[in-house]
This record gives structure tokens, C-alpha cells and sequence, in this order.
């Protein structure tokens, strides 16, 4: 390759404005490739015109090419408007010799970036090159054009500004969780609203009675959200609200506050003074624990002068609102499903990969675009999100509010229907089709929509919204439950996967150096014991006489996986031992740590079952960090050494008869599918939002076609040869 990876991340750094921005595309094409013009041109499809965007010349390069004059190109006019309708790479050669190489976001053609050449012709490697960066561009530039072609229309420089006024502005984020959303706009910044609240100035003194009387509807508030929790999320029953009710009812707190009001000083400025104390303390400590009681009791005091200063659209209130926030915690999304959001906007670029999971079992529609700007607006902004394609509109047209209401009524009614009883391909091959879960709710969705079963129940989640170690009984009634709800279709409970970017605040060992290759999943199960005991102790008890799977995550070792099983074989006895009968589960691993692909052969000696988690599989595979924001380019499922593995677990899998499931993103993207089911897959495992989607891919491929596609993309080495042949350029 040509082109460094850091030399696309220093395309992002220190830019003042996009057109700096794509001046340094070209820099960066005139450093390796020996070019004498070059111009990009975006697709502005009101006008249907490509539109000059940025260029750069030696003498004598030719007019028609990089004439800065020349600022709108019909789409069908030339060279450029050639590649864009072939949606290839397309070559001319007169008195020079130039490249046209369209900008793929997707399917869709969103430009062309033309290249110049006094002699030399271009060869396949330039082409692949340019493509190649042209592809790892794509996103920004999308968001460079729908964002200088509506301030054209208004005639407002591009920037944060125009979205004060009420423009229409079109951005491309990265779907988070599937569904439409469209309301006003709430930034979630405590550290922000709290600041303001220092500012306020009270326009008379309040009494004491008047605070107390806030305090107790902030009470009642908190109370009845926590029920909300708890009657629709009753295996997530974390008492997310606890911390804020203990505040409440701790004398000292209450006591101080009213000290100081006695002292002459104004009730809502004495709550401030007291929590600003509190904060100071709780910010100073050691304990992990305490210092994240900073957020909580920062939430509280805005809840408290909401009430008490009488504001109806309070800062904490997200009814009905698209969320924008930089970061959430797990106890954030559960509130905000409580309090109703509509859709949630994350502005900082990245996010973890349980966050994402969350708002899909609660059904938020969500989106992540690396847009801070949106967090500095004083007023709510009316936008318009599409957790589907990543899509968002600010300030939308009636037009656009039309379409997102047909969208949302189609969306509603497709949820609903059943799927069809067997998930079959084109040539009527049988494909298992089963759902993940997270929640209670996740499984009642999935038997309603008749998914074939429980591929994978993430049975984390109960840990990380609880504010410690959920007991063996409290686990067993939730295990209870989902069992019951699951009736005669197969289930798998994988064990504990905490760790990485899934943290448990009340664990002692709260920080690590490299978290995603420290102590997590099975690791951290097998350092504590005592935990990983009552957790299967759980699944046996609520299991009964049936026999469910269970499966052990991130797996790199025999040693692991031996160990794991003998103590499931110890739990099983203890509990017979108990007077009880439980049935010893079939037994699997997720094959997510490369150093598998060398034992396979042995590892399905071991076991009964395997699952691919591709996400691991990819960070593992590619040394990536799957939530870096600067290293999201590297994060590519379709490279060959992650998809030349996948193929190696399907042949041995097969080869050993042992059961089959890929259960990460790649399952339900609509790209791989055929690719999977050509290397043997047979079973797939998505989340429910993604069932009806699965199933018509599946439906519509062919075997023979499939193995065909899967050899051609295996046979090449390169990035972009492979996206050529799977089309996702």
C-alpha cells in the first residue's frame, strides 16, 4: 500500500475547515503519485451537477480537467460524469493521461476525484490505491458535501453557526441501534448544565418550606421511574436510582443544607453550596465507586431545581427528544428509556459496544457521528434520525417530516409480523435463524416475531446495570425466567463477559492498563471463582430437567476451556449433593482469540457447539481496538486474514460435525450474509431488530452462487479486491 494509515489520520488533525481538509487529499495523491493535476468533485443531487470542491495544478495540465473555473460538471458530462454513472474507474488518454475514480458511499456515487498525468499511464495499483482512500474518505466526504451544498442554498459559510438558523442540514453518522426518531433536540452535559446553574441569579428569596416541598416531588419522581424499570425491565432491576434517593434521605445532606439556610442564606443557593462541597469530596477520592457519584448527584441537584424553580421543560427531562450526548452509561440509557426518549445522537465519535447493544434491546434508535459541535447549541434543534442508515437531518423540511412519518408507520408495521416458519435459502437450503438477547423484553420480542431460538443471551447485562454482584438467587430468578420464556426452543446462556469497555464500577480491580487484553470475559470468571460458580450454580437450578447450552466467552486456551467445564462438572455435583437433579448443559466456546485457529481440530474435540463473535474476532485478528474513534479504518471485517479465518472454523467445524453459529455484527450485514453461508455457515444468530432483514438476504441467495462468491473473495489478498467483489465500495 501506498498510503500510510497515519497519513489518513493527519488528513483529520488540525484542519480549520473542510476545504483545508480535502486540500490535503491532494497533497497527499501529489506526495506518492507523480500526478500534474488533481480535482475532487462532489454530487449535489438538487442540481443533479458534480460541484468543485478542491484542486491543484502544475503548468500546462489540461483545462477541461482542473480549470478552477469550471465549478459544476453535469452528472453525465465526460470523464467524470462516465465514472460516475459506471460507478468504476474510468481512463482517457489524449494529449494527457487522466483518472476519473468515483467516491462510493455504499451503492450510491457521491463524487469523483480526478487525477492527471502528462505521460505516464496509470496502472491497476495506482487505481486500487486511490479507490482504496477514496472508500476509507467516503463517510466525511458525504458529510463535506450535504454540508457545503446546503450552505450554498442558504448562503451561510459552512460551520457550527448555521446550525442556529433554521436550515436544513443533512449529516452521515454510523447506525448504533436500528428504528426512526424525529423530535427536538436535549444535550445530556451535566457538566455543562451544572455550570449553569452556578450562573443562576434568584429573582426572590425561596422558603424552606418551598425546598422541602421540591425535595419530596423529586423523591416521588425518582420513585416512579424506578418502578418504570422495574415493571419493564425487571431482569435489569438495578435501582439505577438508589444513589440519588440515599442522597435524599441522608440527614447530613439535608441537615447542612439547612444550617446554612438559617444562617440567612437563600434555599436554592445553600443546595448549591452543599453539593458543590459534596462534589469536591466525592471527586477526590480513591474509591472508583464514590468518584462516579459525582454524575449522580449532579443529576439529582438539577432534578431538585427544576422542581423547585417551577421549569417544565427541565434539563433532565428527555420525553419525546432526541438525546445528544458525548458519552452514557448503561444507568443513562435505562433512564432515558424510562423517561421515553425518542432517539439518541452520540456526538463524540465512538462508542462502546454494549451502549449500542442496550439502546437496541430498549428500542432507541440510535446514531454515533464525530460531531461535537451539536452539544454547543443554546436552543433545541428539531431533527430527524434514522438509527437504520445512520442518517440524520437538522432542522428537516415538512418534506422530510412526511417521509420520516411513512417510514416510521412501515417500520411499525414490519416489526410486528411473524417471521416465516423455516429461513430457507433460494435453493431451499435450511439456515438456523435465532436472536440475541440481552433483556427479558429482547426474548418476548423474539418469540412474538417467531425467531427459532436463543443463539446467544448476553447474561452480563444484570451485572452492569446493578450496583454490585447480583446473589445466585437473584440470578436464578432472572435465568427462571428467561428459560420459561424461551418454552422448547434452544437457548444458549453465555457466562459472564465483563471487562474491556464493559466495566463494573463496584469491582475492586477497577482499572487496567490495555483493558481489552486484561482480565475479562473468561478470565475474570476463572480469577473469581466464587462469582463464576453462583452463576452457573443459576443456569443449572433455573434449567431444571432441560438441557441448555452454555457457553464459555473468549476462550485462548485448552487450559481455559478444561478448567471452565470441570467447573461446571463441580457445580453440577454440589447441586446433586443439594438434593437436586440438574442436567449437565451442552458445552461450547465463542471463538473470538486468533490463537484458536492452530487447535481447532482439538478445540471441537472439546466441545459441542462453537460461536463466532465476530467483533472480537476482527479486534483480535487486526490488533484493533473496535472503539477507537482514530483507528476506525483498520476495523475491516472483509479483511483476508478475518475472513480466511472464518473459513478455517466452518471447515473444521464441518469436518468434526460440531455445531455452528456466527452471533456478531457480521450475521445480519447485508454484505457478508452470502459470503458466511458460501463458507459453510449454517447458523446465524442477529438481534431482533434485525430478524426480518436476516431472513429475506438469506431467502434470496443461492447456495451455488454463494460458494462461488466466497471462493473468488478468498482467492484475493488485498482490501480492495475484495470489496470490489462483495460491492461495498
Amino acid at each position: 500500500m501506498l498510503f500510510e494509515f497515519s497519513e489518513l489520520d493527519w488528513l483529520f488533525h488540525d484542519t480549520e475547515d473542510i476545504e483545508s481538509f480535502l486540500n490535503r487529499i491532494i497533497d497527499l495523491f501529489y506526495k506518492h503519485m507523480r500526478i500534474s493535476g488533481c480535482s475532487i468533485y462532489l454530487l449535489d443531487e438538487s442540481s443533479d451537477q458534480l460541484v468543485f470542491m478542491a484542486s491543484e495544478q502544475t503548468a500546462g495540465s489540461s483545462n477541461e480537467t482542473i480549470d478552477r473555473q469550471e465549478r459544476h460538471i453535469k452528472r453525465d458530462e465526460g470523464l467524470c460524469g462516465k465514472a460516475v454513472k459506471s460507478g468504476k474507474i474510468e481512463f482517457a488518454s489524449l494529449k494527457r493521461v487522466t483518472m476519473a475514480v468515483p467516491i462510493m458511499r455504499g451503492q450510491i456515487v457521491i463524487g469523483v476525484i480526478l487525477l492527471e498525468r502528462s505521460r505516464k499511464p496509470f496502472h491497476r495499483l495506482d487505481a486500487g490505491t486511490v479507490r482504496f482512500l477514496a472508500s476509507q474518505l467516503a463517510n466525511i466526504l458525504d458529510n463535506a458535501r450535504t454540508y457545503f451544498m446546503d450552505s450554498a442554498k442558504t448562503g451561510l459559510e459552512p460551520g457550527y453557526n448555521s446550525l442556529e438558523f433554521n436550515t436544513q442540514i443533512m449529516l452521515q453518522g454510523n447506525a448504533a441501534s436500528p428504528g426512526p426518531a424525529y423530535g427536538d433536540s436535549f444535550t445530556l452535559d451535566r457538566k455543562r448544565s451544572f455550570s449553569e446553574l452556578r450562573r443562576l441569579r434568584f429573582d426572590r428569596v425561596y422558603t424552606l418550606a418551598e425546598l422541602t416541598e421540591a425535595i419530596d416531588k423529586t423523591e416521588a419522581q425518582l420513585l416512579d421511574l424506578q418502578k418504570g424499570v422495574e415493571k419493564n425491565l425487571s431482569d435489569s432491576a438495578s435501582l439505577i436510582f438508589t444513589s440519588h434517593l440515599m442522597m435524599l434521605k441522608d440527614k447530613s445532606f439535608i441537615n447542612e443544607i439547612t444550617n446554612r439556610i438559617s444562617t440567612g442564606i437563600n434555599p436554592p443557593a445553600a443546595l448549591l453550596s452543599v453539593a458543590e462541597n459534596y462534589i469536591k469530596i466525592f471527586s477526590e477520592s480513591d474509591n472508583p465507586f464514590v468518584h462516579e457519584k459525582v454524575e449522580d448527584l449532579e443529576d439529582l441537584i438539577q432534578r431538585i431545581f427544576a422542581n423547585l424553580l417551577g421549569e417544565d421543560s427541565a434539563p433532565v427531562n428527555a420525553a419525546g427528544r432526541i438525546v445528544i450526548a458525548k458519552s452514557l452509561y448503561p444507568s443513562d440509557i435505562l433512564m432515558l428509556a424510562t423517561e421515553k426518549a425518542a432517539g439518541i445522537l452520540l456526538v463524540a465519535g465512538g462508542v462502546t459496544a454494549h451502549i449500542s447493544i442496550l439502546a437496541q434491546s430498549l428500542k432507541i434508535p440510535m446514531v454515533i457521528i464525530d460531531f461535537p459541535d451539536l452539544m454547543k447549541t443554546d436552543k433545541p434543534l428539531p431533527i430527524v434520525l434514522d438509527g437504520e442508515s445512520g442518517r440524520i437531518c437538522v432542522n428537516p423540511s415538512q418534506e422530510i417530516i412526511n417521509d420520516f412519518s411513512e417510514i416510521t408507520k412501515q417500520t411499525r408495521s414490519t416489526e410486528k409480523e411473524p417471521l416465516s416458519d423455516v429461513t430457507q435459502t433460494k435453493c431451499g437450503k435450511k439456515i438456523g435463524l435465532l436472536t440475541n438477547i440481552n433483556l427479558i423484553p429482547d426474548l418476548q420480542e423474539a418469540m412474538n416475531l417467531n425467531a427459532e431460538g436463543v443463539g446467544l443471551y448476553r447474561t452480563e447485562f444484570p451485572f452492569l446495570l446493578r450496583n454490585s454482584f447480583p446473589t445466585e438467587e437473584e440470578q436464578y430468578v432472572i435465568y427462571q425466567q428467561i428459560i420459561e420464556l424461551a418454552g422448547e426452543k434452544p437457548i444458549t446462556f453465555r457466562t459472564l463477559d465483563v471487562g474491556g469497555d464493559k466495566i463494573l464500577s463496584y469491582y475492586r480491580d477497577y482499572t487496567e492498563e490495555n483493558p481489552f487484553l486484561g482480565l475479562r470475559s473468561i478470565r475474570f470468571s476463572l480469577k473469581n471463582p466464587a462469582i463464576f460458580r453462583q452463576q452457573i450454580r443459576a443456569i443449572l437450578r433455573a434449567a431444571g430437567g432441560r438441557r441448555v447450552k452454555l457457553m464459555f466467552p473468549m476462550i485462548s486456551t485448552m487450559e481455559e476451556l478444561r478448567t471452565a467445564k470441570e467447573m461446571v462438572y463441580q457445580s453440577k455435583e454440589e447441586l446433586e449433593k443439594e438434593g437436586l437433579s440438574p442436567v449437565l448443559p451442552e458445552i461450547g466456546a465463542m471463538v473470538e482469540i486468533p490463537s484458536l485457529l492452530a487447535i481447532l481440530d482439538h478445540l471441537c474435540e472439546e466441545v459441542d457447539f462453537l460461536s463466532i463473535g465476530t467483533n472480537d474476532f476482527i479486534q483480535y485478528m487486526l490488533a484493533v481496538d473496535r472503539n477507537n474513534e482514530k483507528l476506525k479504518d483498520h476495523y475491516t471485517p472483509h479483511n483476508p486474514s478475518v475472513l480466511r479465518g472464518l473459513k478455517m472454523i466452518a471447515e473444521a467445524c464441518n469436518a468434526h460435525n460440531v455445531e455452528l453459529t456466527v452471533c456478531g455484527e457480521m450475521a445480519h450485514q447485508r454484505e457478508y450474509i452470502p459470503f458466511l453461508l458460501g463458507i459453510g455457515i449454517q447458523n446465524l444468530s442477529v438481534s431482533s431488530g434485525f430478524l426480518h432483514d436476516t431472513q429475506q438476504i438469506i431467502s434470496k441467495t443461492r447456495l451455488d452462487e454463494a460458494k462461488t462468491l466466497a471462493d473468488e473473495v478468498l482467492s484475493y489478498s488485498s482490501i480492495f479486491e475484495i470489496e470490489r467483489c462483495l460491492g461495498i465500495m
